[in-house]
């Protein structure tokens, strides 16, 4: 653990940190408390799990893996230390996750599983123990339960029925349900996932939002609000905080306007540090998060700059930390902890003060986890009804000004003629085969999400843009210039409930700030919202094939395609392993200008610096390349393209399940299951005779990643495949490339198309287009879509 310690140390300094002595930590005995701190300690509620923390996997799914066993409900009377703790529930072959207790103190909410295998359901007993009942059910995941103040109950759910985007577990959304677990409404509409609520004192709903619209996939856990009724949705803190990777599960702090929160890898259950956030010191301000625990080397890490990556600090496990902080009164907090020289003593329960002072109540025993004080507490000041609008319909949006926040960046006023209003589409089918590029299904080189263009609203001279969009649905919005060209892509996603009338300053203006004293009239008093205008290819998802490659078959293909396309620069919409040949090339040879989310910026996407804006395909459609001017609406479809992060497939389903990416042409499985994957004839054919006659170059077709050069394979024309042209003499119509030969090495070039050699290889690939054409991919005519398991009450 040290020599881990040490590497964190070390890593946090490169990514610039400025590491602080941390404070010492002081352990005594609970009987060491003083006795007036000790009395003010009400009874208190622990869970006891047979061992660790009870959960793996990444923390925002954590609720679909496999758990251990056996746990139990327990409340222990710090007055009385002496004494056991009581049980009040407890199972044997079943899991309890977490707790909470009702406003009036009178009733217990609790996430638990009968059986290892079965779903998370929410039960409810009396305070006392009696009458344990189940109040939700059905084959879905229900967990993280709290008490609202109007009596309903909020909840994390996986009945989405949509699956996490980077890994093989379900997404979850915030529900709420009524006294009995009847009347179930969603008001939480991410793509993606949403965690541990808890309740702030206006009423709001603070809880870990999972999401990153084409931005780095690892820190994106930030807090939230949102208001019972789904309305609100907002950035409560740290959206470009890139270490800890997770703020999870804030609580308020009783008398404060602070919150407490663990400090959580990305990867791993939520055991770290405790931290303090101070909002007021600003929303994206490291500084706002203080530490109060001290078990780990994790530093507080923001993003400086938009590419900045630095995350890997912040994913680490500490198995034996700190975990479940819940806060009281007087500086003091409630926290599981474990110890890592005395593993019989691990995950006691602790009181805590913020400098590092801490009374281990011996009496409570170990392995106690999700510690609640069982007592009334106060209500909160405001309390919000959780009447939903389900039905779907419209909201309105107001923009009072889009350059505040612009302006900053060097966008002049007028640039910004329209925004984009684009909608990111839940994942359908889950993670189950290997994967490319990091994704399955794919989707593209660098998004994982599919996503659908609703359509363009104007921004006028004075920067107001008012208009009515989609309700109950994830949404974001792009920065047009008059061409189309992305001046700015929103970095985060927002929703609308039905009837709703949101607005903001501006883009990306500072969260906290007042509107502008010289703002333009209320717009909203003196016209009707404007209403979304399709583009003239139509509304939907983003579909390469229809979208862009009629604008390139009509402009570019008469020159660039064929055996030996100028400057091996392919646009034609010839089938590759997974995508086509000019979607290949336009991503490939970086003519365009994309985001592999992997690696995207963490930080806010910068204006007039992404997408259409500066891609090199944009400045040869301007420049009129080899003298074509391509009309207006069609340079309209590739800059919308671009500004999606390059998209390809418009959905998730495929013909080609558990294969690498779900598309793959070169390989299959048996009977479309699960199941490790087989070479086609065809390409084992082609493998025979590559290793044969082309290995001395390019070495085997592993080593020579002949499945990763998909430009090579052209599976609609395989006469033009580069793994045939690019040694053909140019006298047969080839590129007759002979390389650099080293000595003893001879680099074949076929003479003529009748060369052994090629048609070996030529008949390997007419082979290759025919098992494609008998099972067409998702892309093309006559696809039969093949679904995969469906099970959201499934445990992984």
């Amino acid at each position: 653990m040290k020599s881990t310690r040490r590497l964190l140390l070390l890593a946090g300094l490169c990514a610039g940190a400025v590491v602080a002595e941390q404070p010492s930590t002081v352990e005594r005995p609970f009987a060491e408390m003083p006795a007036t701190l000790r009395a003010k300690l009400p009874k208190l509620l622990v869970v006891r799990r047979k061992s660790g923390y009870g959960m793996r996997g990444t923390n925002a799914t954590m609720f679909s893996h496999r758990t251990e066993v056996g746990s139990s409900i327990e409340v222990f009377d710090p007055q009385q230390p002496y004494l056991p703790p009581k049980v009040l529930f407890s199972t044997e072959t079943g899991f309890i996750w977490d707790l909470d207790v009702s406003w009036d103190g009178q009733k217990i909410l609790f996430t638990y599983k009968v059986a290892v295998d079965e779903p998370f359901h929410l039960w409810e007993m009396n305070a006392d123990g009696s009458n344990p009942r189940p109040l939700t059910e059905g084959r879905c995941h229900d967990f993280n339960g709290v008490y609202y103040p109007d009596g309903r109950i909020v909840f994390c759910s996986s009945r989405v029925e949509s699956y996490s985007y980077c890994q093989n577990y379900l997404a979850s959304a915030l529900y709420s349900c009524n006294a009995v677990g009847k009347d179930v409404r969603r008001f939480d509409f991410t793509t993606l996932c949403s965690m541990k609520p808890s309740i702030l004192d206006d009423g709001s709903i603070l809880f870990t939002r999972w999401e990153y619209n084409d931005k780095n996939i690892f820190m994106w856990q930030g807090l939230w609000t949102i208001l019972p009724d789904g309305r609100q949705l907002q950035l409560y803190y740290g959206n470009t905080i890139n270490v800890p990777n997770a703020r999870y599960g804030g609580r308020p702090i009783p008398g404060t306007s602070e919150v407490m929160l663990t400090m959580a890898a990305h990867h791993h259950p939520p055991v770290a540090d405790v931290a303090v956030l101070t909002r007021s010191k600003g929303i994206e301000n490291p500084a706002a998060l203080r530490k109060v625990t001290f078990e780990t080397s994790y530093e507080i890490l923001g993003s400086s700059h938009y590419m900045n990556i630095q995350w890997r600090t912040g994913d680490y496990y500490f198995p034996f930390s700190v975990t479940d902080p819940y806060p009281l009164e007087d500086n003091l907090f409630l926290a599981s902890i474990g110890n890592t020289n005395a593993l019989a003593k691990c995950f006691q329960l602790y009181v805590c003060h913020y400098d590092g002072t801490r009374y281990c109540v011996e009496g409570a025993g170990r392995n106690v986890f999700s510690v609640m004080p069982l007592r009334q507490r106060p209500l909160p000041r405001a309390i919000v009804k959780t009447s939903v609008p389900q039905e779907p319909g419209f909201g309105t949006f107001y923009v009072q000004d889009v350059y505040q926040g612009l302006e900053a960046q060097g966008v002049k006023r007028g640039q910004v003629k329209a925004l984009r209003v684009m909608r990111p589409l839940p994942k359908t089918q889950n993670t189950e085969g290997k994967r490319f590029q990091d994704h399955y299904p794919i989707v593209g080189y660098g998004t994982y999400y599919t996503k659908e263009i609703v359509g363009e609203v104007p921004v006028d001279d004075k920067g107001v843009a008012y208009f009515r969009a989609p309700s109950n649905c994830e949404l974001y919005f792009i920065a047009l210039d008059k061409d189309g060209k992305e001046v700015q892509r929103m970095g985060s996603v927002t929703q609308i409930t039905t009837g709703e009338r949101a607005s903001c300053v501006g883009c990306h203006e500072p969260r906290l700030s007042a509107p502008p004293a010289t703002a333009p009239a209320d717009v909203r008093d003196m016209r009707e919202p404007d209403m979304i205008q399709p583009p003239s290819w139509g509304a939907g998802p983003v579909n390469y094939v229809k979208m862009v490659q009629p604008v390139l078959d009509r402009y570019c293909v008469s020159c660039h395609s064929g055996p030996t396309p100028p400057n091996r620069i392919d646009l034609s919409g010839d089938k590759t392993r997974f995508f086509n040949m000019s979607f290949e090339t336009l991503c490939e040879r970086k003519l365009i200008d994309f985001y592999y989310i992997n690696r995207g910026p963490s930080g806010v996407f910068p204006a007039l610096k992404t997408g259409s804006m500066v891609s090199t395909l944009t400045r040869m459609l301007e420049a009129g390349h080899q003298k074509v001017n391509v009309d207006s609406e069609s340079r309209r479809r590739i800059y919308a393209w671009i500004d999606s992060n390059a998209i390809y497939y418009p959905t998730f389903n495929m013909t080609r399940p558990h294969t690498t990416g779900g598309r793959d042409t070169f390989f299959y499985v048996q009977e479309n299951t699960r199941g490790p994957a087989k070479p086609y004839p065809w390409f084992t054919k082609l493998q025979t005779t590559f290793d044969r006659h082309c290995a001395a170059c390019h070495g085997d077709v592993s080593a020579a990643g002949l499945s990763n050069k998909h430009q090579w394979i052209n599976l609609t024309r395989p006469e033009n495949s580069r793994l045939l042209t690019a040694h053909l003499a140019k006298q047969a119509g080839g590129y007759g490339l002979t390389g650099k030969r080293k000595p003893g090495q001879v680099v074949p070039v076929f003479e003529s198309k009748k060369n052994a050699t090629y048609l070996q290889l030529l008949s390997a690939l007419r082979e290759g287009k025919q098992e494609l054409e008998k099972k067409p991919r998702i892309d093309m005519p006559g696809a039969i879509v093949i679904r995969q398991e469906t099970d959201f009450g499934k445990t992984f």
